[in-house]
């Protein structure tokens, strides 16, 4: 694919000297008379980026209220995704709302998200060439393909720009040590023909340890710290464990306390959770560039967005659980053993008393696009476009390494190859031994899209049309080194384990497809108050093909009220990780303890794209300074690709073939698949008010309201591919048994802006609605105060903008600034029950509380 960008980039130059047409992007069409209501559009202008004062992009997910399960913040007890983030639409996974940039497709990203969904890494976005982000919340494969199920989000970014634009602020949490600095320069001139932007950002965010905010990690507590049981009766006559014993007793560390242990139920826990950060340091840079030429016969444009996003810390556990050690006994000669008989092990090597080892991550991606349109005639224009897009991640997660600590319990450690660990009496351990033993799941993981677009527009007396054709093709490349590196058979059968003590690794994969499509848009105006739009797409992916109508209307009852209606079809192609990747995550599942344990996630080719019947039904008013947008919608997803829920799976068969345990019935891992989920059905409702009221001498006051209301999310109760069973409403529910998230019924946005006398006063409010778990309460999180209730979370925003104003001018232009507070009334994470994970739920809740932000924008 990369051939066509070189025969691009040179028909550009012939244009050079060309001496204008517009190319117009509408959200939803291709044709550009279409007008934005005919469709579900919300558009969120540069002027409301700055108002919401986000650091990173993927914030602005907690400003969208049809968003629901987004990744704006890391979960670093889960998966490898750090550094990366996502925005959904209407709670299905990510692979259900299509993202673009500057309307063109973008690589999904080779690393799936821990519940293996895979998605696009919207932390490619360069914030300072961001000119606004569309969102059409509706099914729209009849225009753009696969994934826009749930809806369409467009990044649209700044093609012209005069002068140099230099942005800076500064945020930092009121009651915690944790800050953020961003700074972003973008220039524009004019040359020969030519616009040019040119831009960069960069992002320094510090840390938040788990530890800093009281209770929030509390839960996260193993019971794999330090234990041993007797296998035969004993008597230990000197030492820290002297006393008589009986089989099966279970004796935790003397020292357990002192050692920074918690001593619970008979057992010597490690409390695990503080030792991981809630926010990472992390380093964002990014560049950007755009070359555009208007002519009265031609468009030419050529961007390209460069990322890497640097995870530089990201503290683990001094070491994982030595789950090997759950089924292999300890001989009485073994390792230190004091007993004089064998034990068995419910530990780690590397405990409370030792520091935590960091897992980085290198996050690169890029995105290249060449775009020409030729002017045929006055109402016929054809569209050429080449993108290369790639994305990057690679990881480092530190272990320990089975065969050398082996060698190291039974005195054949370290670099004499002559050390030896005592696992009861951890304290003279050499740093030597220590790093002998020590290693590390590597992996790259490269995924990789080409596409070719070709569209053609024209009109027929008042009839516009559209015809298309799309080539893509996208690669997967995942390595693993060594030790890391597993290997299935033909039934998913491990054939190579990792030669590590948690940390399960994956298969190394290569792989590619492509696929091609056509499709075809009309537009026409049935009488003097109908509007009609039909599209329809037929895609070809492989052996797999997919045609998906669309037919939308908009009828004007009256000079202020408007209906619109759509009905399609569309579909979403499983993820080259969702079929072709196999891998070994740590995760955390409820058994008659709360542990981390092994997931073997497998991929399965077998996989078919999953398909859905999406309606909307509208009614809008609109009189002077007012708008107002009702919809109705309805989304029902068949063969909805999921993985299956390893906690689902736990709840009905706790011996099943997927579970594995030792002999005295420790739940060691869980084997679970890619599948399609037979249905999913979606009903909900959103609400949009926008209203401008001018008071003259006292300025002009706007108001903005965005809400959406969650009828129904039905599943299968049970997650497993073998069996089936009746559907459940996932609404106001945690979802903890699921593979879905948290679906809080309501969410609602408003804004406020009073722009007078040179200020602009703003005031955001988020509202998100209480839902629930089902799980059963410790008796532990009850002393504690937890229960089966998630409060709501209503947060306030308040900002005081000064900008400059006709001749005050700074070294010749103009700068504004700006003071905010970001949850203004302080408020706490909601707590929630979800041992061992942490006790907030990170895919809803900020947990940072009041944070203070100052803002200096210079334009010259």
């Amino acid at each position: 694919m990369k051939k066509f960008l070189i025969p691009v980039a040179l028909f550009q130059l012939i244009f050079l000297n060309a001496e204008t047409i517009d190319e117009v992007t509408v959200i939803g069409s291709y044709l550009e008379s279409t007008e934005i209501d005919l469709s579900p559009v919300t558009i969120i202008d540069k002027d409301m980026i700055e108002d919401i004062n986000i650091s990173s992009i993927a914030e602005i997910s907690k400003y969208i209220s049809s968003s629901s399960g987004s990744h704006f913040q890391a979960n670093t007890l889960g998966g490898v995704d750090q550094g990366m983030a996502s925005i959904t639409l209407r709670g299905l996974d990510h692979a259900s709302t299509l993202v673009l940039i500057n309307s063109k497709r973008h690589t999904f990203a080779g690393t799936p998200s821990n519940q293996g969904e895979g998605y696009i890494d919207v932390n490619i976005i360069p914030e300072i060439a961001l000119d606004r982000v569309e969102l059409l919340k509706e099914g729209a494969t009849s225009l753009y393909g696969s994934d826009a199920v749930a809806g369409v989000i467009n990044f649209s970014l700044i093609r012209k720009a005069d002068g140099l634009n230099l942005d800076f602020s500064y945020q930092d949490t009121d009651n915690y040590d944790q800050s953020e600095y961003n700074f972003g320069a973008l220039y524009g001139w004019t040359s020969k023909n030519f616009d040019f932007v040119a831009g960069f950002n960069h992002l320094d965010r510090s840390p938040l340890s788990a530890a800093e905010i009281p209770g929030i990690a509390e839960l996260a507590l193993s019971g794999l710290g330090k234990t041993f049981r007797v296998l035969q009766d004993t008597t230990v006559n000197s030492g820290i464990y002297t006393g008589s014993y009986s089989k099966g007793d279970l004796i935790p560390d003397p020292n357990c306390e002192e050692n920074g242990g918690v001593l619970s139920g008979g057992r010597c826990r490690f409390l695990y959770g503080n030792r991981f950060n809630v926010v990472n340091d992390e380093t964002h840079n990014k560049l950007y560039f755009s070359a555009t030429s208007e002519t009265t016969e031609v468009f030419l444009n050529s961007s390209l967005i460069l990322s890497r996003v640097e995870v530089n810390d990201n503290p683990q556990s001094p070491s994982y659980p030595a789950l090997p050690f759950l089924g292999r006994p300890i001989q009485a000669s073994q390792a230190g053993n004091p007993f004089g008989v064998p034990v068995l092990w419910f530990g780690r090597p590397l405990g409370s008393e030792f520091p935590s080892p960091l897992s980085p991550k290198d996050i690169f991606q890029y995105h290249w696009s060449n775009q020409i349109i030729f002017n045929l005639n006055d109402s016929s224009n054809l569209e050429i476009s080449v993108t290369d897009s790639m994305h990057s991640n690679d990881h480092s997660r530190p272990d320990i390494i089975d065969s050398r600590f082996l060698d190291a319990i039974n005195g054949k450690g370290g670099s004499s190859g002559n050390e030896f660990w005592n696992i009861f009496d951890s304290q003279n351990l050499s740093s030597d031994l220590i790093d002998y033993v020590r290693g590390y799941e590597q992996s790259e993981k490269e995924a990789s899209l080409d596409v070719l677009d070709v569209i053609y527009t024209s009109s027929i007396n008042a009839f516009e049309y559209a015809i298309g054709a799309q080539y893509a093709k996208e690669s997967l490349k995942i390595n693993y080194n060594e030790i890391s590196r597993v290997e299935f058979d033909q039934n998913g059968k491990l054939l190579k384990t990792a030669d590590l003590f948690f940390l399960g690794g994956g298969k190394n994969v290569d792989s590619s497809r492509s696929k091609q499509a056509i499709f075809f848009e009309a537009n026409q105006s049935i009488s003097e108050f109908t509007d009609l739009r039909f599209a329809a797409r037929y895609e070809e992916v492989k052996n797999d093909s997919s045609f998906d109508p669309k037919i939308s209307i908009r009828h004007r009852l009256s000079n202020n009220f408007l209906l619109r209606a759509s009905s399609s079809t569309a579909f979403a192609m499983p993820s080259m990780a969702q079929m072709y990747s196999s891998e070994i995550n740590l995760g955390s599942v409820r058994d008659t303890g709360n542990v981390f344990v092994r997931q073997a996630q497998l991929g399965n080719p077998d996989l078919k794209p999953a398909t859905s019947d999406n309606q909307n039904f509208g009614l809008i008013y609109k009189a002077n300074n007012f708008d107002l947008a009702v919809d109705y919608w309805t989304i029902d997803y068949q063969n909805r690709v999921e993985i299956e829920d390893a906690q689902a799976m736990l709840n009905q068969d706790p011996n099943g073939s997927s579970i594995t345990r030792t002999e005295s019935g420790d739940l060691i891992g869980v084997t679970t698949q890619y599948f399609n989920e037979d249905q999913t059905d979606l009903k909900g409702i959103d609400l949009s008010i926008n209203s401008i009221f001018n008071f003259k001498n006292f300025g002009e006051l706007s108001l903005n309201l965005e809400a959406t209301h969650l009828i129904e999310f039905m599943t299968p109760e049970l997650q497993n591919q073998s069996q089936r069973s009746s559907m459940i409403n996932r609404v106001g529910k945690f979802n903890y048994d699921s593979p879905t998230h948290a679906l809080p019924r309501n969410r609602v946005n408003f804004f406020i802006n009073w722009y007078v006398d040179g200020y602009e006063h703003v005031l955001n409010s988020r509202y998100i609605d209480s839902y629930k778990t089902s799980r059963s309460i410790s008796s532990l999180a009850q002393s504690l105060g937890y229960d089966n209730s998630i409060d709501s979370f209503l947060v306030f925003d308040w900002c005081l903008k000064s900008s400059t104003q006709g001749e005050e001018r700074i070294f010749g232009g103009s700068m504004e600034v700006g003071f905010c507070v970001i949850n203004l009334s302080d408020e706490k994470p909601p707590r929630l029950y979800d041992a061992p994970d942490f006790s907030f739920d990170t895919r809803v809740h900020d947990p940072r509380g009041r944070i203070f932000q100052i803002s200096f924008n210079y334009r010259i």
